[in-house]
């Protein structure tokens, strides 16, 4: 009789064992499928495929550091492109990034740019991956030009995160959506891949930029 107590004693908690480990692995599970979802939808893959092909690093995982905050790219420098007459190697203009509204449950966040793409720019929906301190942004984004003229782009934002900033500062772009563009912005399909010159997107405490219209601030976003 005392066996048998013990034997379903035994019973019972390697029950209880598999059932808490299906638990824990169908959570892990979840949040890695939630993450490739909201990805997914902001960037459609054969858009995702070519900024991967720009070069940019994608830094994968479901427990990405807590980037919310303001950070400043300066040099901007081109590393790649397939925008017809890019140099390799020119520089735009200084770039300020704002993330806030990070979520590590959905894997959502919200991106603001200063001269990233357009003069302003707005995430319609991003999403965030990665772990320990490396992390990746993905995003489909509103760049103004004026108050009539916008494009929508991909964007990824990817690097490591640091006390002083963003450490190998890295946004790669493609214009999506230039129907409201007009002559502003690189041409419907194309991308750049972009990092900053002296590997940190510094933090700030401002997210205002000079307004000039200069050749020299023309963003990664606009026609050479």
């Amino acid at each position: 009789m005392k066996k048998q107590i013990i034997l379903k004693s035994i019973i019972a908690m390697l029950v209880l064992s598999v059932a808490v480990c299906s638990s824990s692995c169908k959570k892990e599970q979840s949040a890695a499928e939630i993450q490739t979802k909201r990805i997914s939808d902001i960037i459609p893959q054969k858009y995702l495929d070519s900024l991967i092909s720009l070069g940019v690093t994608i830094h994968e995982g479901t427990t990405p550091p807590i980037v919310n905050g303001i950070y400043v790219g300066n040099p901007t420098v081109l590393l790649a492109s397939t925008v017809a007459g890019d140099v390799i190697g020119n520089t735009f203009a200084d770039v300020k990034v704002k993330l806030t509204d990070q979520n590590n449950s959905t894997f959502g966040i919200t991106l603001f740019g200063k001269k990233l793409l357009g003069d302003n720019d707005t995430s319609i929906v991003t999403a965030i991956s990665g772990s320990g301190n490396d992390f990746t942004v993905y995003g489909k984004v509103k760049a103004s030009a004026n108050s009539t003229n916008y494009a929508i782009f991909a964007i990824i934002v990817s690097g490591t995160l640091s006390a002083d900033g963003i450490v190998n500062y890295q946004d790669a772009l493609i214009n999506i959506d230039n129907s409201n563009g007009g002559v502003f912005f690189i041409p419907e399909g194309s991308g750049r891949l972009v990092k900053d010159g002296n590997n940190l997107a510094s933090t700030t405490s401002f997210f205002r930029t000079a307004n000039t219209n200069t050749e020299k601030d023309k963003t990664a976003g606009q026609r050479p």
